[in-house]
Order: C-alpha cells, then sequence, then structure tokens
C-alpha cells in the first residue's frame, strides 16, 4: 500500500508539473502572439506616417516656392515706395499686388498623426525616437497656425481694408481668370499710394509676419525630414 501510494503521490506530482508547463506554454505562445500583433501594427502605421511625411515634404516644398513668390513681390512694392510716376508705370502694380495678397495655405497630412494620438497609440513609440518627434510635430503645429493666423489677420483686416478706396481690385483681379475681372472705369491714381508712409508700413509688418511663418517653415521642413528617417521601413 505505502509502494502504492508513492507512486500515485509522484504520478500526481508529475501531472502538476506537466499541466504548469502546459499553462506556462500557453502564457508564452499567448505573448508571444501579442507581441507579434503589436509589432505588426507598430510596423504598419510606422508605413503610413512615413508615407504621409513624404507627401509632406512635397506640400512644404511648393508652399514655399509660393510664398517666395508673395515675399519678393511684397519687397518689389515696398521698394518702390516714393518713386516717382514715370518709374511705377514702368511696373505692372496690379500683379504685384495680386502675387503679394496670395495668401497661400499650407494643409498636411497629419490623418496618421492624429490616428496615433486620438487611439494612444503614442505608446507603441514609448522608447523610439519617433516618439519624441510626434510631440514635436504637434507642438509646431500649433505654432505654425498662429504665425499663419496672425499673417492672414494683417492682410484681410487690416492692408485690404486700407487698399479698399485706393487700388482697383477687379484690376488686381486680371492676373487671374475669375469672369468679373477687367478693366475699371474708375481706378484711382496708384502714384498717391506710392508716396505714403503708411503703405510701407502696412507691407513692412506684413513682411515681417510672413518672415516669422517662414523660419516655422524651415523648422518644419527639418521635422519632416526627422520624421521619414526615423520612420523608414
Amino acid at each position: 500500500m505505502e509502494n502504492k501510494t508513492g507512486k500515485y503521490f509522484k504520478y500526481a506530482i508529475g501531472e502538476i508539473i506537466l499541466v504548469v508547463i502546459g499553462i506556462l506554454i500557453a502564457l508564452q505562445v499567448n505573448n508571444w502572439n501579442q507581441n507579434r500583433l503589436v509589432q505588426k501594427e507598430k510596423e504598419d502605421i510606422l508605413l503610413k506616417l512615413h508615407s504621409d511625411f513624404i507627401e509632406n515634404k512635397k506640400i512644404v516644398n511648393d508652399y514655399k516656392i509660393s510664398s517666395d513668390k508673395e515675399m519678393m513681390a511684397s519687397i518689389a512694392l515696398m521698394k518702390l515706395v516714393g518713386a516717382s510716376q514715370e518709374t511705377l508705370s514702368n511696373h505692372n502694380i496690379d500683379s504685384l499686388l495680386y502675387v503679394s495678397l496670395g495668401a497661400s495655405e499650407i494643409a498636411f497630412a497629419d490623418n496618421t498623426v492624429k490616428s496615433i494620438v486620438q487611439n494612444a497609440n503614442l505608446n507603441l513609440f514609448k522608447d523610439d525616437t519617433i516618439s519624441e518627434l510626434l510631440y514635436k510635430w504637434n507642438s509646431l503645429s500649433e505654432i505654425r497656425k498662429n504665425r499663419n493666423h496672425k499673417l492672414d489677420s494683417w492682410a484681410n483686416e487690416q492692408i485690404l481694408p486700407f487698399l479698399l478706396d485706393k487700388i482697383s481690385f477687379k484690376e488686381m483681379d486680371m492676373q487671374s481668370d475669375y469672369v468679373w475681372a477687367g478693366k475699371s472705369k474708375v481706378k484711382p491714381d496708384y502714384y498717391v499710394l506710392f508716396q505714403t508712409v503708411e503703405f510701407e508700413n502696412y507691407y513692412d509688418n506684413y513682411l515681417w509676419l510672413m518672415q516669422n511663418l517662414r523660419e516655422r517653415i524651415q523648422e518644419t521642413e527639418i521635422l519632416i525630414d526627422d520624421i521619414i528617417d526615423a520612420s523608414k521601413p
């Protein structure tokens, strides 16, 4: 009986050990599978992020081209302040005004960034450089929006009202294909406008705001390159 009890006891112990080993193996397999799914999700997000910021690189380059044109036109207008009637007649003032007030817009492809934040997926990258870069991206985005808002507000709420009775919007719009554009029968004399310090000051501050935004755009471009590099497949 003692021998049989000993054998049963050893058998029971062996069964328990096998069950424990089986549970540990099952847990290990489950953890491995969970880690595999997490890694797959991370790789998918990085791929989308990389694609978005390749597109953002093109977007910022296009913006810089249009912004450069606006700045050059604005500088050209400021240089004409105080010019003679003859000098002014050698320039297409309407074209310069039209280009300078182009109000270039920039809308980045940031659906993946928003998805990461909304779904709390930033923890996937807590040990990676990408997490810090995305925090910088969100912070810089707010600064850039604020700068852009100030620039637009100055153009729409200050410069355009000031120019309302001093230039012909109708002739200025001839630089585009608007159906309402054309020669104005009551176009004012632009010479008077270019003899005022107010005009110079309006454009001086406009250029200052534009430069502030351009500096944020330059920072954005560097950050885009960093995110592209960090999110390479």
